[in-house]
């Protein structure tokens, strides 16, 4: 999805204004959507207080006009506004007033000491500082930011916009800025909430559809280096009625030895999980059983007495997979690193280089006969490509361009690069997946996505987006500390239903 600056989200409202929508109006349609988003937040966290905090800006209109939505349910609903009322003008000023008419009353803020709501809220709505904020937050805007952030130990936030205290452009926090759980972005995502600097505070980004006419869209340029990974810009398309296994791809997943059975074991059960119709396992002898075992019933597993053999066994038996994984607990070794030469010299299907198999020369991954995505966490990053992770967007930028290659960098905000394309920047997942077997399940859910034919950047974006809600989907079942690798896999199933639900 198009990113835009705070200037360019300014001139789509007043095209949109202009055009015959009322201001006030589309302030109404992003209250409903924070509103809505909130009340689903509770709804599956079994809350039932919620307090909003208001700026005296547009921002704390929006507050206003989801505390009106919010007024018709049964809600525990309290509003705080950060100033006095008598500076609040305009459109936000209007739905203040029709927040007052349904029944809440705001409490002006302005100390320490006014820091005590009336019920300990399970959801906070942070609604302070909206897209034309620069520079650190004045006056008690600091202190109230800072108690936000306190209070998130126990209450989910969400920001509205932007978390206040960022710059909407660059995402740089000048001073204290909320840690959202969840931005809900109003019209199309801004800016900043996709720069690196910006992902401590953004949590998760939901963009609400205030009605601004596409055409409008279309003629605005917006970021020329990223777009945020959306649902809206997925595809999975519809199984038909005729099909059969043979229809979805026959994948070849190669990895485990001793010690380190369990990764390509998970990969091959989120390749399972991705729609392929097929999947194999191709792991050495001496752990072929327990690889067998772990892997479940659905997925072949075949062994190999040694990783020499590989090549051959792979032109006669597997020479017509849909897609190859290769790394997930290989073990780092002279043995790997040829097989995996071999595989870039031979492979003629989509190949995902994981974990062990990032082992290679860049220029090798360039000469490579097939179409290659890589995998790497910031370490193995460095080690492939000499330089330690400091500037993600340029160095993954480079990385695609010295290799010819697509590139999934993983870590908080997955950026994904490949040559001629923007980058695509991920924001569902939480700290939760910071876990053992989650970048082989990603390797899994990725290469069976690959072998039904999906081209590899639309595959990557796909992939990484629908881990990361599964992630999301686990830790609300599993809690973010609690949660491991397989939780995610069990999520799946969800994460595809809210991918097709849009």
């Amino acid at each position: 999805m198009k990113t835009v600056s705070a200037a360019e989200m300014r001139e789509l409202d007043r095209r949109t204004i202009e055009s015959g929508t009322p201001g006030e109006e589309l302030m109404r349609r992003a209250g409903q959507g924070v509103a809505d988003i909130a009340g689903d937040v509770l709804a599956s966290r079994g809350g039932h207080s919620i307090l909003l905090i208001a700026g005296t800006g547009n921002n704390g209109g929006d507050v206003f006009a989801a505390a009106t939505s919010l007024s018709e349910t049964d809600l525990d609903i309290e509003v705080w506004i950060c100033g006095s009322q008598s500076h609040i003008k305009g459109d936000a000023q209007l739905h203040l007033k029709k927040m007052t008419r349904a029944g809440i009353i705001p409490k002006e803020v302005r100390s320490a000491n006014d820091l005590s709501p009336k019920t300990w809220p399970d959801l906070i709505v942070d609604g302070l500082l909206g897209t034309g904020s620069k520079g650190a937050p004045r006056s008690f805007m600091g202190p109230l930011i800072e108690w936000i952030n306190n209070e998130a130990q126990h209450a989910f936030v969400i920001s509205i916009d932007i978390p206040s205290g960022i710059d909407a452009d660059s995402g740089i926090a000048a001073g204290p800025a909320v840690k959202a759980d969840l931005t809900v972005t109003m019209g199309l995502p801004k800016t900043g909430l996709i720069r690196p600097e910006a992902l401590p505070y953004v949590g998760t980004v939901e963009t609400v559809d205030i009605g601004i006419p596409l055409e409008f869209i279309e003629d605005t340029e917006g970021c020329e280096e990223a777009v945020l990974i959306d649902r809206s810009d997925l595809f999975i398309p519809r199984r038909e009625r005729d099909s059969h296994k043979g229809t979805y791809g026959h994948v070849l997943l190669i990895g485990g030895s001793k010690g380190f059975t369990g990764a390509i074991a998970m990969a091959a059960r989120a390749a399972v999980r991705s729609g392929t119709g097929l999947v194999s396992v191709l792991t050495p002898e001496e752990v072929y059983p327990i690889i067998a075992l772990a892997a479940g019933p659905e997925v072949m597993v075949h062994p190999f007495s040694n990783s020499g053999s590989v090549p051959k066994l792979f032109s006669k038996h597997w020479n017509k997979c849909s897609a190859v994984l290769i790394g997930p607990g290989l073990g780092r070794s002279n043995e790997t690193l040829a097989l995996v030469e071999a595989l870039l010299e031979t492979c003629g299907v989509p190949l995902v280089l994981d974990a062990d198999a990032l082992c290679v020369a860049p220029e090798k991954i360039a000469a490579a006969k097939c179409p290659v995505v890589l995998t790497p966490h910031p370490g193995e990053f460095e080690r492939l490509f000499g330089r330690p992770v400091t500037e993600r967007w340029t160095q993954a930028k480079e990385a695609t361009y010295k290799t010819g290659q697509t590139i999934i960098l993983k870590g908080s905000g997955t950026v994904v690069a490949a040559k001629g394309k923007k980058l695509a920047v991920n924001l569902t997942g939480n700290p939760g997946m910071a876990t053992g077997g989650s970048g082989d399940v990603l390797a899994g859910l990725l290469t069976g996505l690959l072998g039904q034919g999906m081209e590899t950047f639309d595959a990557a974006m796909t992939a990484v987006y629908l881990h990361g809600i599964a992630g999301d989907i686990a830790a609300h079942d599993c809690t973010q500390s609690a949660l491991v690798a397989t939780d995610i896999i069990e999520a799946l199933p969800d994460a595809f239903r809210f991918l097709q639900s849009r």
